[in-house]
């Protein structure tokens, strides 16, 4: 639904983004991470037709952003970052107004408005005026306004900033709605903000694409940074440490963490857990080692952010 191909763009000596490859496929949820400055925004306007790139192609189901404008932009629907809201209108007659710049029939765009009010959960406050909104609301109005009409592909640019935690999950819920409807592309610079919203992530750092994860995969990379924590007695603590080390591969990590009541504490890295913990538990006993505790600690999601720019 969106084929990117070699983008770059560059402001005099300044690069933006260069060689950006990767494609969207029709009801994906899609999430373009990175640092601020990243390239994030660029990139999205771009898509959006908002700015014209250096080089490069980007197309929208089979329409050239740039040979075929009009067409291309007509399946899109678009968020920028700061909403475009006219806030002396009220929430219906602000839709009323986009819908007719979209070219909405009119015979039918007060039922189109009454889909995307219900879908943004803004029915019961359609009559009021924009003004007197928060900015949970001012998002949603932002949204339904995208999704007006219906739109084969929706982009949003940091649609979750500055939101308290409540509109948090219900932005990304909206969103995750989206799903299958819509192809749905969205920028963030915060992982957690967007993690289990997207189906896929694409790591963008310095204007270059860094990686493309699948949900799926970015959880397996989670499982296999992450730290497992292991209180072992029995035997003195180098003694303990020689058996660790004997049950590590040679990419897995070892480190002590103290003496705690009997307990000595180690922090073990491994990138075959399973395997670990098979080992620990088959072995530790017949080697007079007692096992006291055993505790996952969970990588953060901002680690993997960093691990992969």
């Amino acid at each position: 639904m969106i084929q990117v191909s070699n983008l770059s763009k560059f402001y005099g000596e300044k690069r933006a983004i260069t060689g950006l490859n990767f494609k969207l496929e029709k009801g994906e949820v899609v999430g373009l991470l990175g640092l601020n400055g990243a390239g994030k925004t660029t990139t999205i306007r771009i898509l959006a037709g908002f700015l014209i790139p250096s080089a490069g192609d980007a197309q929208i189901d089979g329409k050239s952003i740039f040979e075929h404008p009009l067409e291309a932009k007509q399946k899109i629907g678009y968020l920028p970052e700061s909403p475009p809201l006219y806030e002396d209108l009220t929430i219906f007659d602000y839709l009323q107004f986009v819908g007719r710049l979209k070219k909405i029939e009119e015979s039918v765009l007060t039922e189109e408005i009454r889909k995307v009010l219900e879908k943004t959960n803004l029915t019961e406050v359609k009559d009021r005026l924009i003004v007197t909104l928060s900015l949970g609301y001012r998002k949603r109005v932002g949204i339904a306004q995208a999704i007006l009409g219906n739109p084969e592909v929706v982009i949003m640019d940091e649609p979750i900033s500055g939101l308290d935690p409540k509109q948090i999950v219900e932005i990304r819920n909206l969103i995750r709605s989206l799903a299958g409807d819509h192809t749905v592309l969205i920028s963030s610079h915060i992982l957690s903000e967007i993690y289990k919203t997207c189906d896929k992530f694409l790591f963008i750092h310095k204007g270059a694409l860094k990686q493309e994860l699948s949900l799926k995969k970015l959880e397996e990379e989670m499982g296999k940074l992450a730290g497992w924590e292991i209180g072992l007695s029995g035997k003195t603590k180098q003694e303990l440490e020689d058996y660790l080390k004997s049950q590590l591969g040679g990419s897995d990590s070892l480190a002590y963490n103290g003496l705690f009541s009997e307990e000595h504490i180690f922090l073990v890295k491994t990138s075959d857990p399973k395997a670990f913990k098979e080992k620990l538990f088959t072995t530790a006993i017949p080697s007079g080692i007692q096992i006291e505790s055993l505790k996952k600690q969970e990588v953060s999601l901002e680690q993997i952010f960093m691990e992969k720019i």
